[in-house]
């Protein structure tokens, strides 16, 4: 996983190419596509489940209501580590990535997994049987100006815990995070009731939702049936967004591209400078992570909107009936799937094997409950050039799918297709330089550059004779080689990320979350206080990490290891995993 991949050719052609098929897609889309979709007609085809679908949600609510019980009961019991807990891989890698990208390829399922809701229906079942057809919903009239924006501000709420929050790997506090939104979540039901307050305010059924209409599969309303439709035709069918649904959606695409942003030469540069600039201001880099965050949302939302300015000036006062914006967004959500598979598909595959031996020991307690505790995860399992060219597929993908979309969503807004391929133009025009933006922020990490070899060996871990790390020229900042001395030592380090690294080290240590351990009176180790390895916030390919762990016997090897930090804090420990791993 500590490999580039050598492009066949120069960057530059990728990213033209792909802006050339991209801007393609849209002339041979106003060519075909040129008649308005009938309202009344649909492309549908209903698969009747009869009680397969009642007993599907029953059983999916109680497998969701367990995983909850699983997610407090081991954060708060079991063991602090990430790499022995089940916590952090089963929310962040299983949950977040693994069900947002079941959910827009085959439907929304979240409805039927959703144990919040269970079990509020379930205390609201027991309240009307006791008060004779009285619930627990109040029914207060929920603001209609209020719209999706309570949602898109938790949506970047939940983008800064993935993201930003140096604890987002911690269990105990993945765990608590669970326990506030518990307390959130149902006071928005009890106070609005349970349908408004989830059309409306929780960010997850308003999330899992959105990606449902992009999906080919559509639960019937009495869920005993199941819609068969085209890929997105829920989104033709979706009508205009509510207020605040603009800023959700753009936040859906701003969350997965600030994820790559932090994996960037640019985000080292400007992280350096604030430090250069202020140093001991923001030794963590949480205010200018937040900052960025903030940041590459209010961009795109501010491009957005500018394109629709544009769009609405181009049509003739006569056809400006509805506004453009809530209207069109729609076609921006198969870009977020698109960047959703570029940047989360190889993290899937790699860290979703590490469910197999933590089923087995979910606390980390010496458990073997299915035999699968001993697995070893195959970390070669994606290879860059994999990565990279399912990237680029899907990112050309997404956008191509976003200008059919566009002006299909148009056609139903302007009679004339002509018209509405010139009132498409700003959109296609603002997606072509997303495409661009977008596979520079993917292929930074992924591909050799020619200036890939900069990072110099600054740092040696470990004692004579034991196994050591140390950072070599060749190996970009979120990468280290793992060379014991002999087989048979049983410490091995990583050492990982620039110098300036060592400063925030140093913040922590002195917050006292990092502690040197000396065992055996020989091996170092840096832990922090919660016992997992010391971290930094990282991506797949660039954001600087250092974490120093003991490793067991039977991961010391002659043959270098050569690792490479995740994505996202929650991905981090794959590093420290595959030291540990057996």
């Amino acid at each position: 996983m500590g490999d580039r991949y050598d492009l066949p050719a120069p960057l530059v052609h990728f990213i033209a190419g792909a802006s050339a098929t991209v801007a393609l897609s849209f002339v041979v889309t106003v060519l075909v596509a040129r008649g308005e979709v009938p309202a009344g007609r649909s492309r549908a085809v209903t698969v009747p489940l009869g009680l397969l679908g009642p007993l599907g949600s029953r059983l999916g609510r109680a497998l969701g209501v367990f995983l909850l019980g699983v997610v407090l009961v081991a954060g708060f019991a079991g063991d602090a580590s990430p790499v022995r807990n089940i916590v952090p891989t089963l929310v962040w890698v299983a949950w977040w990535v693994g069900l947002s990208l079941l959910v827009a390829f085959i439907g929304n399922a979240w409805p039927a997994l959703d144990p919040w809701r269970a079990l509020f229906d379930g205390a609201d079942a027991l309240v009307r049987r006791a008060r004779g057809g009285r619930g627990l919903a109040r029914g207060h009239p929920y603001p209609a100006a209020l719209g999706l924006w309570p949602a898109a501000l938790l949506l970047l709420a939940v983008g800064w815990c993935e993201l930003v929050d140096l604890r987002a790997p911690v269990p105990r506090h993945v765990a608590a995070l669970a326990l506030g939104w518990s307390a959130l979540t149902w006071a928005g039901m009890l106070y609005f009731g349970p349908a408004v307050w989830q059309a409306r305010g929780d960010v997850f059924a308003v999330y899992f939702a959105m990606l449902g209409r992009f999906a080919p599969l559509a639960p019937t309303g009495d869920g005993r049936a199941v819609r068969l439709r085209p890929l997105g035709r829920g989104l033709v069918e979706a009508g205009d967004v509510p207020p605040g649904g603009v800023a959700f959606i753009v936040a859906m695409l701003a969350v997965v591209l600030f994820d790559g942003l932090l994996g960037t030469r640019l985000w080292r540069l400007m992280d350096g400078a604030v430090n250069a600039w202020a140093p001991g201001l923001d030794q963590e880099a949480y205010g200018l992570a937040t900052a960025g965050l903030v940041a590459v949302w209010l961009l795109l939302l501010s491009a957005y909107l500018a394109a629709c300015r544009v769009t609405s000036r181009v049509l003739p006062a006569a056809e400006r009936g509805r506004p453009i914006a809530p209207a069109f967004v729609w076609a921006l959500v198969p870009l977020a799937v698109g960047y959703a598979v570029a940047h989360n598909l190889g993290y899937l595959l790699v860290r979703g094997q590490e469910l197999i031996p933590l089923v087995s020991d979910p606390l980390g307690l010496g458990w073997d409950l299915f035999g699968t505790a001993d697995w070893t995860p195959e970390l070669r399992l994606v290879s860059p050039g994999f990565e990279w060219y399912v990237a680029v597929g899907a990112v050309v993908a997404g956008h191509v799918v976003s200008i059919w979309l566009a002006h299909r969503l148009m056609l139903n807004l302007v009679d004339r297709p002509r018209r509405a391929a010139l009132a498409s133009l700003p959109l296609t025009i603002l997606m072509v330089g997303y495409t661009a933006v977008s596979l520079w922020i993917i292929a930074e990490p992924l591909v050799r550059l020619p200036d890939a070899d900069a990072l110099k060996p600054h740092a040696v871990v470990g004692e004579a004779g034991a196994g050591c790390a140390r950072v070599r020229a060749d190996l970009e900042p979120a990468e280290a080689v793992v060379r014991p001395a002999h087989a048979g030592m049983d410490d091995a380090g990583v050492v990982e990320g620039d110098e300036h690294e060592e400063r925030q080290l140093g913040a922590l240590r002195g917050r006292g979350l990092l502690r040197e351990a000396v065992t055996d009176g020989a091996q170092r180790s840096h832990e922090d206080e919660r016992g997992e390895p010391a971290h930094r916030r990282t991506s797949d390919q660039g954001r600087t990490m250092r974490s120093i762990s003991t490793a067991p016997p039977s991961a010391s090897a002659v043959t270098p290891t050569v690792v490479r930090a995740g994505r996202r804090p929650g991905a981090k420990w794959l590093a420290y995993s595959a030291l540990t791993a057996g």
